[in-house]
C-alpha cells in the first residue's frame, strides 16, 4: 500500500535522507521519499505497518505531520 503524508518542518536535502532513512528502517516498509519542496512523504508499506505508527515516528525526528 501507498501512504502519502503531509510533513512540515523539513527544509532541505538533509531532513529528506533523515526522514527517508527511520522510515524505512521500519519492519514492513519497502521504500519512502521525502520532499522538503513539497512538504510530503511518500510510503511504500504493507498492511502490518500501521498509518499512525508512521507518523509517530516522523513526530519523534521533531517533523510535524498534518491531517
Amino acid at each position: 500500500m501507498t501512504t502519502l503524508l503531509k510533513v512540515e518542518g523539513m527544509s532541505c536535502s538533509h531532513c529528506e535522507s533523515r526522514v527517508v532513512k527511520y522510515v524505512t528502517g521500519m519492519d514492513g516498509v519497502s521504500s519512502a521519499e521525502a520532499s522538503a519542496k513539497d512538504g510530503t512523504v511518500k510510503v511504500e508499506h504493507d498492511s502490518t505497518v500501521s498509518v499512525d505508527a508512521i507518523k509517530a515516528v516522523i513526530d519523534d525526528l521533531g517533523y510535524e505531520v498534518k491531517d
